[in-house]
């Protein structure tokens, strides 16, 4: 049997705490309310233990938002990125509901960035 090298959860966790601290850098403290949207409204359920794990999936949701004009925009790229992470199957078990309330806390939290980031 032939076993593939797997990452450590010490080497995963590092490179979350890492990716973290870039986007942190960058978009201050929208990253941790958009972090905290996905955790609490976990569309698909599948991290609903640790907030951390959805950092790799907002890390390719966030600079996609600079191309979004309307919710719809938001919504379909939160459903493209965990569709890309996670695949189709995985998006049987979404939840619409959750998914629209987490497209409407985005889009606030974005929108309040952007009135900060212009003033």
């Amino acid at each position: 049997m032939v076993r593939l090298n797997r990452p450590t959860n010490a080497n995963e966790t590092e490179q979350r705490r890492a990716a973290r601290k870039r986007y942190q850098a960058q978009y201050g403290a929208l990253y941790d309310q958009l972090l905290e949207i996905l955790f609490q409204l976990d569309p698909i359920g599948v991290h609903r233990d640790d907030a951390e794990k959805f950092v790799p999936e907002l890390a390719t949701m966030l600079p996609r938002l600079r191309d979004a004009r309307i919710a719809d925009d938001v919504e379909q790229i939160v459903l493209e990125e965990l569709r890309r992470w996670y695949g189709r199957r995985r998006l049987a078990n979404l939840d619409r509901e959750r998914l629209t309330d987490a497209t409407i806390a985005i889009c606030s939290a974005w929108n309040h960035f952007l009135d900060e980031s212009s003033s």
